[in-house]
């Protein structure tokens, strides 16, 4: 089933460079949900070690290089599985983006997860996407790609043709010599 895009300024979108506006919207909502799941670790692990190993039940607060360590390593894990097989995260999701190699072919796993360790020790990276004509962060030059508005998927896929499929050239089997095996 495929879905239209209704707004006019949406359709003409599709497809195109997204501006920092909406990538920096995307990350955002990705920052928050890695920071919920960092928070649902802890409480979690702190739960079960107290139902287990204490006779209080508390959640103790993690001292702060370990929460924001936590974090940046959720953000890498959660932004490189996005961006490895969907060349979306939860935010991109969110927002209508994807992220593709530059020659628009989906990304590779490694590249994927570098691109994720690059935008969460560097966000300010992003910031170059104000300046440059092509809409470039420091993390798409350094790994090659490009993120462009996406918010249905099934009509970029559509628009490009697929292999056509080619006639075998193969000489046709040669026919049964009447012998039967009984």
């Amino acid at each position: 089933m495929s879905r239209l895009i209704r707004n006019p300024r949406a359709r003409a979108l599709q497809g195109h460079r997204a501006g920092i506006a909406s990538r920096a919207l995307a990350f955002a909502a990705d920052l928050g949900i890695a920071f919920v799941l960092s928070t649902l670790l802890f409480a979690g692990a702190s739960l079960l070690w107290d139902l287990f190993f204490s006779d209080d039940l508390a959640v103790p607060r993690p001292a702060s290089g370990v929460s924001a360590g936590t974090i940046f390593v959720i953000l890498v894990l959660t932004l490189g599985l996005g961006w490895g097989s969907t060349g979306r995260s939860i935010g991109n999701q969110i927002v209508g983006l994807r992220v593709v190699r530059a020659d628009a072919a989906p990304l590779q796993p490694g590249q994927a997860y570098l691109r994720a360790f690059l935008s969460a020790l560097l966000p300010v990276g992003l910031l170059l996407a104000l300046v440059d004509r092509r809409n470039r962060s420091v993390q798409d030059v350094w790994c090659k790609t490009v993120v462009v508005y996406d918010w249905v998927p099934e009509v970029v896929h559509a628009a490009v043709p697929g292999p056509t499929p080619s006639v075998s050239s193969a000489p046709p089997a040669a026919p049964d010599s009447g012998q039967s095996g009984a």
